[in-house]
């Protein structure tokens, strides 16, 4: 599925979920594109997304990378992709790729926590790397936060505790009122965007579940997406003292992003588990 994704660019995905969640203005400009948009074309695209400035709240622009076209020796010489991306302040893209197109959408969107998962992989301070990887646990964790995160936001304590002990039809049917009205879910892993372009039953990400004082309102969703980066953040380098296990979170559960009106939908044991492994 992936290859024949590749072989043209189109954008009937902007407007339903996850995607829609993106800034408006971004996926304004994402229909406009008659084509692929070639990595050089990836800053003005990324630029669409207003980075809030909150001063009371300490919370400032974060600086976007470059995108530029991919090169090999210049990721060998760079020591790797990650290195690339610390020392040139650039991310390394390649043409016609949806992954790396989600890529550039996810650093647009949470710029903050995509340089603080760059920073932890390129920590060489952390402890022994995995032989089979090179990774340190932590790592490892980022590594599947960037490529299958996605970060849950609710003022509801009762159904996050609901999604950390897997109930999930609890959580997305019998409280779905519930859930609609006090949580947002923002999907981190680029992988996983790509993957929800032609969705299959058995996708899941790998969840950070954070407390929110307040509901959220759509008027709110903007500046909650540049504070929720900013704790995402936080949460990333504090990593560093031991690699957490990330929460399983069954994508097609979340209201809208599949045709899940249904109770029984919920009944399938083989993807919604009920028990930890």
């Amino acid at each position: 599925m992936r290859a024949a994704l590749g072989e043209r660019f189109f954008s009937d995905w902007c407007r339903r979920a996850p995607y829609s969640a993106f800034h408006p203005q971004f996926l304004d400009e994402v229909e406009r594109c008659a084509g692929w948009p070639s990595p050089a074309d990836y800053d003005r695209l990324a630029q669409q997304v207003p980075q809030l400035f909150d001063s009371a709240a300490e919370l400032e622009p974060a600086p976007l990378p470059h995108f530029v076209a991919q090169q090999r020796e210049a990721l060998r010489l760079a020591g790797g992709y990650e290195q690339y991306v610390a020392r040139r302040r650039a991310v390394p893209t390649r043409e016609q790729s949806w992954h790396d197109f989600f890529n550039m959408a996810v650093w647009a969107h949470f710029p903050r926590t995509r340089w603080a998962l760059n920073a932890l992989h390129v920590d060489a301070d952390l402890g022994p790397v995995d032989s089979r990887n090179g990774r340190t646990p932590e790592q490892n964790v980022a590594a599947q936060f960037d490529e299958s995160g996605i970060v849950v936001a609710s003022s509801s304590a009762e159904l996050l505790a609901d999604l950390r002990e897997l109930r999930f039809k609890r959580v997305f049917w019998e409280r779905r009122a519930e859930l609609l009205a006090t949580t947002r879910f923002w999907i981190i892993g680029h992988g996983t965007l790509e993957s929800l372009l032609a969705p299959h039953l058995g996708l899941a990400s790998k969840g950070v579940l954070l407390q929110l004082e307040r509901a959220p309102t759509p008027e709110s969703d903007e500046r909650l997406r540049c504070a929720l980066d900013q704790r995402l953040a936080a949460v990333v380098r504090g990593w560093r003292g031991g690699a957490p296990a990330l929460d399983p979170v069954p994508l097609l559960g979340i209201p809208g992003y599949a045709d899940n009106a249904f109770a029984e939908f919920y009944d399938n044991a083989r993807y919604f588990r009920f028990r930890r492994r």
